[in-house]
């Protein structure tokens, strides 16, 4: 998936973020210059990122500022995934130990 994600604010740096997944690729500032397995992406007033990333699992994934403050005044949105089911993502392989990831 790829998110054109920009800041209209006049003053406030946004740290973009989807709940339960890290950013394959951000293209930081939506320049050239491309940044890998990020978190939580800055984006200045007036600003815009470009970030790319896989959906593994079907759900819903929200979309915040990590400034959660302003998820309250409704800075957030929902990407909704369907599709099947894919435990093998929680699933944690050590040779020689059992590990349950508890999901």
């Amino acid at each position: 998936m790829r998110i054109f994600f920009g800041n209209g604010g006049v003053n406030l740096t946004s740290s973009f973020h989807v709940i339960g997944e890290i950013f394959d690729r951000v293209a930081l500032e939506a320049g050239s210059v491309w940044a890998e397995n990020i978190q939580t992406t800055s984006v200045p007033p007036g600003g815009a990122t470009i970030v790319e990333f896989a959906l593994e699992v079907p759900g819903d994934y929200v979309m915040v500022d990590h400034a959660l403050g302003r998820l309250l005044k409704g800075a957030s949105g929902i990407i909704h995934v369907e599709g099947p089911e894919n435990p093998e993502v929680f699933e944690v392989v050590v040779p020689g130990v059992n590990l349950s990831s508890g999901h």
